[in-house]
């Protein structure tokens, strides 16, 4: 009797833990994004021998792409907030809500593209065995795709 009262608050522990867990509020998409970005970077640099000059630059690659994505971020905070604004009106307007969200989407998007925008200007940096490694890298990574 005692093991089955203690199976049953042990599944009541575990139920209401699984509760608490799934009401936490999740983890912006864009900063797994930005990590993911930085990590390749760093990745990829290590594998390059850059000269000091170059992690220099690289250094403010970095930064720039942190910066785009701390920027999205801030607009997609503002976006949720207006539709949050008109969420609250007594009579709330479905189709600007939408419009707002998709603009959000795009920017989004958009962040990404430009980080992408930013790797490939860094490339100017590379002197030609370097271009020709990070080529040969990609053409590997991309080899493993099914």
């Amino acid at each position: 009797m005692k093991k089955s009262r203690y199976l049953v608050y042990f599944m009541a522990v575990i139920f209401l833990a699984g509760l608490v867990v799934s009401c936490k509020p999740h983890t912006d998409i864009m900063s797994k994004v930005e990590c993911l970005f930085i990590k390749m970077v760093d990745k990829t640099a290590r594998k390059l021998n850059l000269s000091e000059d170059q992690k220099t630059k690289l250094e403010e690659l970095k930064a720039e792409i942190r910066n785009n994505f701390q920027e999205g971020r801030k607009e997609k905070r503002e976006a949720f907030l207006k539709i949050k604004e008109e969420a609250m009106k007594e009579n709330p307007e479905i189709s600007k809500m939408t419009a707002l969200f998709q603009e959000s989407t795009r920017a989004e998007a958009q962040r990404i593209n430009r980080a992408f925008d930013l790797l490939l200007g860094f490339q100017s940096n590379l002197n030609e065995v370097q271009k020709k490694k990070l080529t040969q890298m990609i053409s590997d990574c991309v080899k493993k795709w099914n």
